[in-house]
């Protein structure tokens, strides 16, 4: 089920799900394939195994947006912004290796960003006409994906104790943390 919200400050709205059973094989005819079919909408597509929630990908648009809009965007795409915040790097390399989709990536997360809630969300459905089953479970955190998550993102016990409360809600709220911290890094 597609979740769309309006980006506060913004004319912007994000609507975001996950997909199983996705086959990537080529991952640029993929790409291509989603930017014809929702033109001109912005897009990101992420392996949902790296992916701790839907609020970690919600935090990345809005501060990718936000960078854009204020001049201070590291990448000149606003949907390779997306990618850099959600990977909480600052090179797209590097984003890539921790967040990205290639070849047998079979849970996917999908970011779309359009002005409009309603457009957002048009705009997501033809996106999921191409991607297939539509399944935010892969978007949830089980035990095995929190450990891989927290090991690639560096995240570590200590840090969630200091955070406190839920342990994936900890994650969470650390992943959004250091995409946010991300513009200091430059």
């Amino acid at each position: 089920m597609v979740r769309t919200s309006t980006i506060k400050g913004s004319d912007k709205a994000v609507s975001i799900g996950g997909f199983r059973g996705v086959t990537v094989n080529e991952v640029d005819e993929l790409l291509g394939d989603l930017g014809k079919a929702i033109s001109p909408a912005v897009f990101q597509i992420f392996d949902a195994t790296r992916i701790a929630g839907w609020r970690h990908l919600y935090m990345a648009a809005v501060n990718a947006v936000g960078a854009f809009e204020s001049g201070s965007s590291i990448s000149r795409g606003l949907g390779i912004e997306v990618l850099l915040y959600a990977s909480c790097q600052d090179q797209i390399s590097r984003a890539l290796d921790v967040v990205g989709v290639g070849p047998g990536t079979e849970k996917l997360a999908l970011v779309v960003l359009r002005d409009g809630p309603g457009e957002a969300e048009a705009a997501f459905k033809k996106a999921a006409d191409i991607l297939g089953e539509a399944d935010d479970s892969v978007l949830g955190l089980d035990e095995i994906k929190f450990r891989e998550i927290a090991q690639v993102f560096g995240v570590s016990e200590n840090e969630l104790e200091a955070v406190g409360g839920e342990r994936d809600k900890a994650l969470t709220s650390l992943l959004v943390e250091k995409g946010a911290l991300l513009p200091l890094r430059r």
